[in-house]
Formats: structure tokens, sequence, C-alpha cells
């Protein structure tokens, strides 16, 4: 079901170049949010668009400034609901498997604060975990922001950039293609 819904959206990139950027910023959204974001592949669906983007030449700035605006949008959504609801936000049935993370991601945060917040962006167990706990520590907002700012133009840049540039490189040539082939690869 996934593996279709990705392909889906990479026909649908392929089509509708245009729309890229927002179709971006929603999934980034949704995989951003608490509870939400566990079900959502939004790493997958970067991979995907990168890789459309590399094999049709498509600027990467615009997916780029899309996927990080709605990954920093869906993460400042998800702090302030940690911050209305707290710890019971957290202990929702849905998170049950994840619960090893949480606890991992609160110790994190108690030891690291901002650096936590970059750090969970870039693993997919905690992507959408940390802003809500981050919500309910002692974090202000504005150190919230910066490090998931930076965190996400760090997670965007290498989900587009890598797809993009091994796709750009295997359909149209070069010396990667060579080197590709050359290994066997």
């Amino acid at each position: 079901m996934i593996q279709a819904m990705i392909h889906a959206l990479a026909q649908f990139v392929l089509a509708h170049a245009h729309w890229a950027p927002l179709l971006l910023a929603l999934v980034a959204f949704s995989e951003a949010l608490v509870v939400v974001g566990t079900l959502v592949p939004g790493s997958a669906t970067l991979v995907a668009v990168g890789a459309a983007a590399g094999a049709l030449h498509l600027p990467l700035l615009p997916l780029l400034l899309g996927a990080m605006s709605g990954a920093v949008a869906g993460d400042t959504l998800s702090f302030f609901l940690g911050r209305h609801y707290g710890p019971r936000l957290l202990s929702s049935p849905r998170l049950d498997k994840r619960r090893v993370w949480i606890v991992r991601g609160e110790k994190a945060l108690s030891r690291w604060g901002d650096l936590a917040v970059f750090g969970g962006r870039l693993l997919p167990p905690t992507r959408a975990l940390i802003p809500a706990m981050a919500g309910t520590s002692v974090l202000p907002w504005w150190r919230f922001l910066i490090a998931d700012v930076f965190a996400a133009l760090v997670w965007a840049a290498l989900h587009l950039g890598a797809a993009a540039f091994v796709t750009h490189a295997l359909v149209h040539g070069g010396w990667f293609n060579t080197w590709w082939h050359a290994h066997g690869l």
C-alpha cells in the first residue's frame, strides 16, 4: 500500500511538476504531526520526488523550501500541542509501539535540549515525537524553532539532494554512471 502511494505521488510529480513543492509541504507537515506522523512515509516521498526531480531536471530549491516549510509547520504545531496537552498527548494508545522511543527522546531532550530536536528530526522513529516532547519540556519555543529550522533544512536536503543526484547521474550519464556500472551496481 505504501509503495503504491509513493509510486502514485512520483507519477503525479512527473505529470504536474509545478505542484510538487505544495505536495512536499503537505506530506512533510503530515509526517511531522504527533500520532499521525507515525503513519506517513514522508522520507520515502521526499526520495521519490527527489528522484523524479533528478530525472526531469526540476529545480531543487522550490522542492526543498516546500518540504522544509511543511516540516517546520508540522513540528511547530506538534510543539504547541505538547505544550497545551502535556504528557497526556504522548500517552496515546496509538503510540504504544513507540514507547521506548518516547523514553529515549525524553532523556535526550533533558540532556541535550535543542540538539535533541535537531537529531530527532533526522531519526525516523522520533521524527514525529520529539516536537511534542519538546513542547512538554521547559525548552523555550524560540530555541526549539531555531533547531527545527536547521534540522528541517538538513533533512530535506539530504533526502531530496541524494535522490536527485543519484537519479540524474544514472539517467543522464557522466562519471557516476560509468562508475556505477563498472562496479556491477
